[in-house]
């Protein structure tokens, strides 16, 4: 884009195409991208603009030379020729104007520079926090990178996408399935591209509705408002539900009390905006939100105006959940195992669930639900108020939900990448005294033949600590592990570069009786981990 003032000289015929050509040929270009345009980087574009250069002064010397000539004509007191003169004049202003022209697009130049030096410092920080011991970078990696790994969970990244993009970046010399950091540079390069939308694809309807939440007066005359004064918050939830049984940006739009309170400034609209982005999405749609993640929404909101119920008309109140007698949780937890039994059952998909269906996604989060709010959770009754001594022990993964795990095919990432490999189960096992809290993990990867099945182990501490919940704003007890070591086979190396092992670092204790702990995701609480205890 530096290169629109060379357009000028070629037209006016003072600069050859093929003399152009030569130029732009010489200069090295962008590393490693591969895209349909060739492009420079600064460097490169000085060395274009100092080669175009000096092809203009070496013939500026040569015009000077033949204009010299007649020297007693240019002291001479005759009077110069009108058109000369004019002409001299026209050189000049259009020379000022090429100046001006050049001296602005060097400017933008030296801006663009510090811009690209300063993200290209970014990327190699990011680099050093993502590469391996040897300084490069896998494809498990780069996609466990929270960029990329939150992109793919929103949807916004197609699977597809990323392993085109990944196969195209040029790989590290003598590796084939690595990265070195023009790797990296070029993938990013890359990844930026599919995200550059130009003014012209806008559409019409961003111009009139600029707010997702609010309904213009036109778009509000079509739509069927929902009342929710009288209703509960599950039948708030259930009208304003689209075909699929969730709740989008659109759809709050129907919702009557939240309108009138976004049309009388009681609320701002990048207020709803963050509340809505601060709770849980469901698992079908990213960009919606299922009954916990509404439900949560609508407790944000009669936070805000909690100070002010004496003064407001009465709002739509959370009715308490009804205390499950022991029996019935006795039934729901039996539900549970049995439908975690029949997730695990099938030996073609990945354990834990990893691979389950939306269905039994659904029948796992409701049933979890009703155990976290039933009058045995020890949680519960302790309000959060337990030691380690009463997690410690051997426990066996049963389920997750989690994205990074489904993205890593397991906890390490190995089994996926291990030819016939594939993750096979996970145990984790709590230590804990008067000195020390240590954690193990072990996790098992299934080869054939089977005889060439292994274990990965990942060996560190773990803490509790209590905190407060972002979605619920209640107390929370937050378990949090710190991995120091991964072994497999003969190999031993320090764990603070396997990023994979993230989405088990800092998780919130919802449930825990006699034989089962049920965790949640510290930011996402649609990421769940069932643990067993072992016998």
């Amino acid at each position: 884009m530096y290169l629109i003032f060379f357009q000028r000289p070629q037209l006016e015929g003072d600069l050859l195409a093929e003399e152009f050509n030569d130029v732009w040929d010489k200069a090295p270009k962008f590393p490693d991208v591969e895209t349909s345009d060739e492009r420079l980087d600064v460097d490169s574009f000085v060395q274009v603009y100092r080669d175009i250069d000096d092809l203009f002064e070496s013939g500026d010397d040569t015009d000077d030379t033949s204009v010299s000539t007649p020297v007693a004509a240019k002291t001479s007191d005759a009077p110069q020729p009108v058109a000369a003169t004019a002409s001299a004049a026209a050189s000049q202003v259009t020379t000022s104007a090429q100046d001006t022209v050049i001296s602005e697009a060097v400017s933008d130049a030296n801006k663009d520079s510090e811009e690209h030096e300063s993200l290209e410092a970014e990327l190699e920080s990011i680099y050093e926090s993502l590469c391996d011991q040897n300084g490069l970078i896998s494809k498990d990696s780069l996609g466990a990178w929270d960029e990329v790994s939150k992109l793919l969970v929103e949807g916004l990244l197609g699977r597809d996408e990323f392993e085109d993009l990944w196969v195209k970046t040029k790989k590290s010399p003598g590796s084939s399935e690595e990265l070195d950091v023009d790797g990296f540079l070029s993938f990013n390069v890359a990844l930026d591209g599919l995200f550059e939308f130009g003014d012209d694809e806008m559409t019409e309807d961003d111009d009139e509705e600029p707010l997702p939440f609010v309904a213009s007066p036109a778009v509000a005359e079509t739509l069927e408002i929902v009342e929710g004064e009288s209703l509960s918050v599950l039948a708030l939830y259930t009208a304003l539900a689209d075909s699929d049984g969730l709740v989008g940006k659109n759809d709050l739009k129907r919702w009557g009390e939240l309108q009138d309170m976004l049309a009388d400034g009681e609320m701002l609209p990048l207020e709803l905006e963050d509340l809505f982005e601060g709770v849980s999405k469901s698992a079908q749609d990213a960009t919606k939100l299922d009954e916990i993640g509404f439900t949560a929404m609508f407790k944000a909101i009669e936070d805000l105006f909690e100070a002010d119920d004496d003064d407001q008309a009465e709002q739509p109140t959370l009715e308490p959940e009804a205390e499950l007698s022991g029996s019935s949780e006795g039934e729901l937890k039996q539900e549970l195992l049995d439908i975690l039994d029949e997730v695990n059952s099938d030996t073609d998909r990945l354990a834990c669930g990893l691979e389950s269906d939306e269905r039994q996604q659904r029948q796992i989060l409701s049933i979890v639900a009703d155990l976290e709010n039933g009058a045995t959770n020890i949680i519960r009754q302790k309000k959060g108020a337990i030691a380690e001594t009463d997690l410690t022990g051997t426990w066996d993964l049963l389920y997750s939900s989690s994205s990074a795990m489904k993205f890593n095919k397991g906890l390490s990432g190995i089994g996926g990448s291990f030819p016939n490999g594939k993750f096979g189960g996970l145990k984790q096992k709590l230590l804990s005294s008067k000195f020390m809290t240590d954690v193990e993990y072990i996790e098992r990867i299934e080869v054939t033949p089977s005889t060439a099945s292994f274990d990965v182990t990942v060996t560190g501490g773990w803490d509790l600590r209590t905190s407060v919940s972002i979605f619920t704003g209640e107390p929370s007890l937050v378990m949090t592990v710190e991995p120091d070591k991964v072994t497999y086979g003969p190999t031993s190396t320090k764990a603070d570069h396997w990023k994979s092992l993230g989405p088990m670092n800092m998780l919130d204790v919802s449930f825990l009786d006699e034989s089962l702990r049920i965790m949640r995701g510290n930011t996402s609480i649609e990421t769940v981990f069932i643990f067993q205890r072992c016998p």
